[in-house]
């Protein structure tokens, strides 16, 4: 009878431990670092670039369009430039951002976690205040049709805004000195709807889109210049 009542407790004991297993898997979180190896954080601002070494792949993201001048200089061509976009020069770094996790409490960003990302500007309380990333059109979009990334009405902070939530994921997982790392969309935060970021070129302008194709690897280079913390 005692053997028995052991090789029950047994089996239970071992059921228990697997359904434990798949319902709280022990996952921990990987932080994202920038180029110099520090932990990203929301209260700090960082370029969004392609990496070094793919050499010609472009510069860092910006709002735009842009208007490419006769002279050399670049500007954009709206008074509100809403379009999210990399920038054609490889020396060009962009726009600095702000990551702002769903945690409300949270300070270092990790991975495939939900962030709001923010373009930094130097007066906050403009007219042009269309600085928060969100998706736009069919999801997760089409080579042809994809769907693109704009800053028309994006707000940070907000769960149920579902296309404004994006998650960094590590490129290359063997190579831990220098990281790449791609921006994905996940709506609702599961994994097999996510979508990477890439580049689509409309009328030669280099947009942020979610579509099937080629990935966008970028990393992180934070933005050391003074200026107004705008994330709200």
């Amino acid at each position: 009878m005692k053997r028995i009542i052991l090789l029950i407790s047994l089996v239970v004991a071992f059921y228990s431990s697997c359904t434990s297993a798949r319902t709280t898997p022990n996952q921990v979180l990987q932080v994202v670092r920038d180029t110099n190896g520090e932990i990203l954080r929301s209260d700090s601002r960082y370029f969004v670039v392609m990496p070094p070494v793919l050499a010609g792949g472009g510069g860092g993201v910006t709002r735009g369009p842009i208007l490419e001048a006769q002279d050399g200089a670049r500007d954009a061509n709206f008074v509100c430039p809403f379009q999210v976009m990399q920038t054609p020069l490889n020396s060009d770094q962009g726009r600095a951002v702000f990551f702002k996790p769903k945690a409300p409490n949270q300070i270092e960003i990790t991975e495939s976690s939900d962030v709001n990302i923010k373009f930094y500007i130097d007066n906050p309380i403009g007219m042009c205040n269309n600085t928060v990333w969100e998706v736009e059109g069919n999801i997760p979009g089409t080579a042809l049709n994809p769907a693109f990334l704009s800053t028309n009405g994006g707000e940070t902070g907000n769960p149920s805004k579902v296309n404004t939530w994006f998650q960094i994921k590590k490129l290359n997982d063997d190579d831990n000195a220098n990281p790449m790392y791609i921006l994905v969309f996940c709506p609702n935060n599961y994994e097999d709807t996510c979508s990477e970021i890439t580049i689509h070129y409309v009328y030669g302008q280099r947009r942020l889109v979610l579509k099937i194709g080629d990935s966008f690897p970028v990393v992180f280079v934070k933005d050391n210049n003074y200026g107004t913390n705008s994330i709200v």
